[in-house]
């Protein structure tokens, strides 16, 4: 407990607009309140003592949780055999969190500005991957951002995975659907996936797992997110397929997993 206590206790004292009376006894509340101050912390400098502590914590927190192997995972020509998906055997479904998922690189589905999700212990997977890959994503995320200077959609950026199994995480931003579905978010959704697949390609990258992007809170139908995931995956590994050993579909909810199965069984994309 000393090194949350230690975590608290720095990010409270150095936000003057946090004003907490005392501090929780019990470990889950602590882990709440630890997790809602990095969430809300803006990327200005921190002490390099904070930093080696945080990395402890993480790294212990990470090693009580079960951690899923690429090497662990069936491709497509092993679970359904039939399908008529090409390059079934270098495409994956999997039901889980992406933050325990050791691979060489995990997508997350951001935000434009590129630098997380700031609402305290929010479910979506931006927040999730920044929490618990530690402070440092933050603060290089803000780099990137000072060099892009807005993330459009359907662009990506790379960073190291911290405390997270992944060693990177690549950033992109999806769709936001109001009224309709248009041309253009089609265009952009597929954009996110191939921008993804173009930066793993650069940085030797050979194993990646990709959420649903914009699925979510940006409104994205999902079975047609789906069925461009899968038709802009494949067409890239018609040109690409060398480069890459594993492309992971990672689904959540049993509602994804059932309409991924659908399409990666019956669905022909061509």
């Amino acid at each position: 407990m000393e090194k949350i206590d230690y975590l608290i206790e720095y990010l409270v004292k150095e936000n003057e607009a946090i004003n907490i009376n005392e501090i929780p006894v019990n470990c889950v509340d602590k882990k709440n309140l630890y997790r809602s101050l990095c969430n809300i912390r803006k990327p200005r400098k921190i002490s390099p003592e904070y930093l080696e502590i945080e990395d402890e914590y993480l790294q212990e927190e990470l090693s009580k949780k079960h951690i899923t192997y690429d090497e662990d995972l069936e491709y497509v020509s092993q679970v359904y055999p039939k399908s008529k998906l090409e390059f079934k055997n270098k495409i994956c479904l999997w039901k889980g969190d992406i933050t325990l998922l050791k691979v060489d690189a995990i997508v997350n589905a951001a935000n434009s500005g590129g630098l997380g999700c700031f609402i305290p212990c929010h479910k979506c997977i931006d927040n999730c991957i920044h929490s618990f890959s530690g402070i440092r994503l933050r603060l290089e995320c803000d780099t990137k951002m000072d060099e892009i200077g807005t993330l459009e959609t359907g662009k990506a950026f790379i960073t190291k995975g911290y405390n997270l199994p992944a060693k990177y995480v690549i950033h992109t931003v999806g769709p936001i659907i109001n009224l309709r579905v248009t041309k253009d978010d089609k265009e952009k959704l597929a954009d996110c996936y191939i921008n993804s697949l173009k930066l793993a390609m650069r940085n030797n990258i050979r194993t990646i797992a990709f959420p649903c992007i914009s699925t979510g809170e940006f409104r994205f139908p999902k079975k047609e997110a789906s069925k461009i995931a899968i038709r802009t995956v494949t067409e890239f590994l018609d040109e690409h397929g060398v480069e890459f050993d594993k492309i992971i579909f990672n689904v959540f909810t049993d509602e994804d997993n059932k309409i991924y199965e659908q399409n990666l069984q019956n669905y022909y994309l061509k």
